[in-house]
C-alpha cells in the first residue's frame, strides 16, 4: 500500500510510461492464450487486469458474487506464473462492462491504459446488438484516451485450443479461423476450481526460436505497436525472435526511406535493422480477394438503391449496423486498402511467430458490419497470431539526441535553434512515412 501511494508523486512522462492492461478475459482459465500472450510483456514491469464482466439476467443480478469462485481463478494464475489481478463484474452487455472496468479498475496511478481483447470470430453469425456492442466498446475504449488491441488466432483463445503442435504454422493458407465468440461473457459466477490438468500449454509459453515478429506499423499510435514488440523480444522465449517493421513507401526512394526509418528507430533506442519498404500498397487488389470481400459484406447491404428516401432512413434507423450502398461507395477505397494489405501480409508473414497490424479506428460513418469485415479482412488466412494494435496517441517513446563530450547545455542552448530543428526534422521524417499513404 505504501508502494503503491509512494507513486502518486511520480508525474507522467514518456520515460514512466508501461502498458497498463486490461484484459476482458472472461474467466481466465477460459481464454488461457490470452492470458499467456499479454502476462508475456507485462511480467514484471506493468499492471496487468483480467477482466470478467459477467452478463447475468436481471434476477441473477441480485445474487452476491461467489468469493470461491474468485479465489479458484486467482489461484489458476498464481499457478501458471502469472502475476494479474482478477475483476469480475456485472453488466447487462460487455460495453457497459468494459466501460466500467476501464473506470473502477486500478489503484491511483496503477490503473489501466490499454484495453486487450479477443476477436470476435463469429461477428457473421452472432446477433447484431452483439456486434454493434464489440464495436462500441472499441469506439468508447479510443474516445476515454485508451490504447486498443484485439488478438486474433487461427484456433481461438478458448481452452480446447491445442498448442503442443503450434496451430500458428500450418500449411494450408486458405484456413478460416474457428467461429467461436472471443468476447467477453459469462453467465456463471462460480468457477469450478481447475486442476494441474487445466493449465494447458500455449504458443506464448513455448521457445519461438529464430522466427519474425512482423510490425505493419501503418498509422501513428504514439509508439505502442513498437514498444510491445520490443517489451516481447526482451523475454526469454522470444529473445531470438528478429522484429521486423514494413512501412509504406515509393520505388524511387525506396533506399532512402529505408535508411531514414532505421535512423529514426536508432534514435527511439530500438535495435531494429530490418525494415521493408512496401512499395505495391497502392496497387489494386486481386480480383478473388476482392470478391471474397463484397462476399463478406452482401449480407449486411441495405440495397437501397430501388428504395424511396423515407425507407431507406427508417431501415438505417432499424439497422445501423446495415452498409448501405452510398456508405460502400464512399468507403471503397479504404475497403481494398485492407484487402492488398492482406495481401502483402499473407506474403510477407507466413511464418512470422507474430504479426502486428495498426487497427483502424472506428468511425461514426463506418458501420459496425463494414468495420468488422475490415478488420476480418486484415487477419484473414493468417496461421501465426495477430495482434490488431493501436495506441491513444500518447508518446510512449523517448527520442535520444546524443550531445558531444564536454558540451554544456549552456553552450546546447546558444545551438538551441540546431538541435530543434534536428529534433523536427526526425519527427517530420516519422509522420511522413507513416501518413504519406494514408
Amino acid at each position: 500500500m505504501e508502494k503503491s501511494y509512494s507513486l502518486a508523486g511520480v508525474e507522467d512522462h514518456v520515460k514512466n510510461f508501461r502498458p497498463q492492461c486490461l484484459v476482458l478475459t472472461g474467466p481466465p482459465n477460459v481464454r488461457p492464450a490470452l492470458v499467456d500472450f499479454v502476462g508475456s510483456f507485462t511480467k514484471n514491469i506493468s499492471l496487468m487486469i483480467c477482466g470478467d464482466i459477467l452478463m447475468l439476467s436481471q434476477e441473477e443480478n441480485k445474487l452476491p458474487l461467489s468469493q470461491r469462485g474468485a479465489d479458484s481463478l486467482v489461484k489458476w494464475l498464481n499457478r501458471r506464473k502469472v502475476r494479474s489481478f482478477y475483476a469480475p463484474f456485472t453488466g447487462d452487455r460487455l460495453r457497459e462492462g468494459a466501460k466500467h472496468l476501464l473506470q473502477a479498475s486500478g489503484l491511483g496511478k496503477l490503473k489501466p491504459n490499454t484495453l486487450i481483447m479477443g476477436f470476435k470470430n463469429n461477428w457473421k453469425e452472432c446477433s447484431p446488438d452483439s456486434m454493434e456492442d464489440y464495436v462500441n466498446t472499441i469506439y468508447d475504449t479510443f474516445d476515454s484516451n485508451y490504447g486498443v488491441c484485439l488478438l486474433r488466432m487461427m484456433d481461438g483463445l478458448s481452452e480446447g485450443i491445442q498448442c503442443q503442435v503450434n496451430p500458428g504454422f500450418v500449411a494450408d493458407e486458405e484456413t478460416e479461423s474457428g467461429e467461436r465468440d472471443e468476447t467477453n461473457s459469462s453467465d456463471k459466477d462460480s468457477v469450478e476450481m481447475p486442476s494441474v490438468a487445466d493449465q494447458i500449454k500455449t504458443v506464448f509459453q513455448s521457445k519461438q526460436g529464430k522466427k519474425t515478429i512482423d510490425v505493419y506499423w501503418i498509422s501513428d499510435d504514439g509508439g505502442l505497436t513498437l514498444l510491445v514488440p520490443y517489451l516481447l523480444s526482451r523475454r526469454k522465449c522470444w529473445r531470438q525472435s528478429k522484429v521486423r517493421v514494413f512501412i509504406v513507401g515509393e520505388e524511387q526512394t525506396i533506399e532512402e526511406d529505408r535508411k531514414e526509418m532505421v535512423l529514426l528507430l536508432q534514435k527511439f533506442r530500438l535495435d531494429i535493422k530490418d525494415v521493408i519498404i512496401m512499395t505495391d500498397s497502392e496497387k489494386p487488389p486481386q480480383a478473388k480477394n476482392l470478391k471474397r470481400f463484397e462476399d463478406t459484406v452482401a449480407p449486411f447491404r441495405l440495397r437501397d438503391e430501388q428504395q424511396s428516401e423515407s425507407s431507406v432512413q427508417q431501415m438505417r434507423k432499424d439497422c445501423p449496423w446495415k452498409i448501405s450502398d452510398k456508405e460502400l461507395e464512399a468507403l471503397k477505397q479504404k475497403s481494398e486498402r485492407k484487402v492488398r494489405l492482406n495481401e502483402i501480409i499473407r506474403r510477407n508473414s507466413q511464418q512470422a511467430a507474430l504479426v502486428l497490424v495498426s487497427l483502424p479506428v472506428p468511425q461514426l460513418d463506418c458501420p459496425s458490419a463494414l468495420y468488422m469485415a475490415w478488420l476480418d479482412t486484415l487477419t484473414r488466412g493468417l496461421h501465426c497470431p495477430t495482434l490488431l494494435i493501436r495506441g491513444n496517441q500518447q508518446n510512449v517513446l523517448t527520442f535520444y539526441c546524443h550531445l558531444a563530450e564536454g558540451r554544456s547545455w549552456k553552450s546546447v542552448c546558444r545551438v538551441g535553434e540546431t538541435a530543434c530543428n534536428s529534433f523536427l526534422y526526425f519527427v517530420y521524417l516519422y509522420r511522413r512515412l507513416l501518413f504519406h499513404h494514408q
